[in-house]
C-alpha cells in the first residue's frame, strides 16, 4: 500500500492530524458577569459542560477574575456583587477595568461578554445597566441572559426583559433555564455569539459547546468542501487502485478535522487508550482496501484507475458518512445516552452509510 505500511500508520496519521488541527484553534474568550447567585456556573455549564466551570478548577487573572479554560475556549467569570453601593462600585470598576486592559491584542481582547441577571430577585438594578453599557461603550458584543425563569410568572420575565432593552438599547437579551420541560435552552445564545465572533474563532467557539449542532454541521461541510477539492487535486491525473491509501491519507485528514469540531475527546468512551485512533485505523484499512466498492455499479472490472470525479465524490460521501456519526454521538450524549464508542465508528456501518449517499449522489 502506498503510503501507509499498515493500519498503525492510519491511526498515526490521525493523531497527528488531529493534534494539528486543535493546535490552530484560536480561544475565543468569553466574559460572564451578573450578581451572585444569578445563575452564570449554570448557564457556562449548559453551554460547555461541567468540566469547565468545575469546582476549584478556576485561576485568578485579576482581583474578582477567574479563568476557565480548555483547549477550545476560555471563559472569565467575575466574582458576584453583593449589596451595598460601595461593593457595586467596586465590581463595575474591576469589570470595566478588565475588559479595557485586555483590549489591544486579539487574543487575549474580551471577544463576548455574557451578563446574567436572575429573574427571581423580581427587578433589573442599576449596577446591571450601567455595567453592561458601559461594557457596550468598549465594543464588546453583549448578550443579556435573565436566567432562572422557571421562578416566576411569564408576564413577570416579560417585564423585566421590557426593563433591560429600554434601559440598554444595544444588546440582545435571551432567556434561559435550567428545566428542559420550559424550553428555553442555550441554542439562540450559540447562534448569536457564533455571528459575533471573528471568523477565526468560530471553530474553537462551536467546537467547545455542547450541543450547537446545526452550526457543527454547517462547519463540517466547509471541511469536507476544502478535502473534496485536495481529494480532486491528488487524482488529477488518474491514480490507480492500488495507490488508494494516498487517497484515504486525506479523508483520514478531514476525519480528524471533523473529530475536532464535533469534540469526539469530550465523549467519555474515547478517553481511554487511543480508543478512536484504533477505530480510525480499521476505518483507514477498510477504505484503503474497499474503495472500489463504493462506486455504485462498479464491481470489479472499473478501469485501472481513480479520476478526479470519482475521489471528490467518494471523498464528500466519507466526510458526510463521518459527519452524520458524529451528529448521532453528540445527540445520543446530550440525550443521556450512553453507548460504545466502537458501536457508533464500526468500519462495515460506515461503509454502509458511504455506499448510501455515493448512491444518492
Amino acid at each position: 500500500m502506498s503510503g501507509f505500511k499498515d493500519d498503525e500508520d492510519f491511526g498515526e496519521k490521525f493523531a497527528n492530524e488531529f493534534k494539528s488541527a486543535r493546535s490552530k484553534i484560536k480561544k475565543p474568550n468569553i466574559l460572564v458577569l451578573g450578581g451572585t447567585g444569578a445563575g452564570k456556573s449554570s448557564l457556562v455549564n449548559a453551554t460547555f459542560g461541567e468540566a469547565l466551570a468545575g469546582v476549584g478548577a478556576g485561576s485568578p487573572v485579576t482581583k474578582g477574575i477567574e479563568k476557565y479554560e480548555n483547549e477550545l475556549i476560555r471563559i472569565f467569570d467575575s466574582e458576584g456583587y453583593e449589596s451595598g453601593e460601595e461593593a457595586q462600585k467596586r465590581y463595575k470598576e474591576q469589570v470595566v477595568d478588565f475588559v479595557k486592559t485586555r483590549a489591544p491584542q486579539l487574543d487575549d481582547q474580551v471577544h463576548l461578554a455574557w451578563y446574567c441577571i436572575s429573574v427571581a430577585n423580581h427587578r433589573v438594578f442599576d449596577i446591571d445597566t450601567k455595567t453592561i453599557n458601559e461594557i457596550v461603550a468598549s465594543k464588546i458584543p453583549v448578550a443579556v441572559i435573565m436566567t432562572q425563569v422557571d421562578q416566576v410568572s411569564e408576564e413577570d420575565s416579560q417585564t423585566l426583559v421590557a426593563v433591560v432593552k429600554d434601559k440598554c438599547p444595544k444588546v440582545t437579551v435571551f432567556e434561559f433555564s435550567t428545566d428542559a420541560s420550559v424550553g428555553l435552552t442555550v441554542e439562540p445564545l450559540i447562534t448569536w455569539a457564533h455571528n459575533h465572533l471573528d471568523d477565526s474563532l468560530k471553530e474553537g467557539f462551536i467546537s467547545s459547546t455542547r450541543s450547537g449542532i446545526e452550526l457543527k454541521r454547517k462547519q463540517s461541510y466547509m471541511v469536507i468542501a476544502q478535502h473534496v477539492a485536495s481529494a480532486a487535486t491528488i487524482a488529477a491525473s488518474p491514480i490507480p487502485f492500488s495507490d488508494a491509501p494516498v487517497l484515504v491519507g486525506n479523508q483520514i485528514a478531514m476525519i480528524a478535522r471533523l473529530a475536532s469540531i464535533w469534540d469526539m475527546p469530550s465523549i467519555k468512551s474515547l478517553a481511554a487508550g487511543g480508543i478512536f485512533s484504533q477505530l480510525i485505523a480499521q476505518l483507514g484499512r477498510s477504505l484503503a482496501g474497499n474503495l472500489i466498492k463504493f462506486i455504485p455499479g462498479a464491481g470489479s472490472a472499473v478501469g485501472a484507475a481513480i479520476n478526479a470525479s470519482i475521489a471528490s465524490a467518494i471523498t464528500g460521501a466519507v466526510g458526510y458518512a463521518v459527519t452524520e456519526v458524529c451528529e448521532r454521538v453528540v445527540e445520543d450524549d446530550l440525550n443521556g445516552v450512553v453507548k460504545d464508542i466502537a458501536e457508533y465508528f464500526d468500519s462495515n456501518l460506515i461503509s454502509e452509510l458511504i455506499k448510501a449517499k455515493m448512491k444518492g449522489g
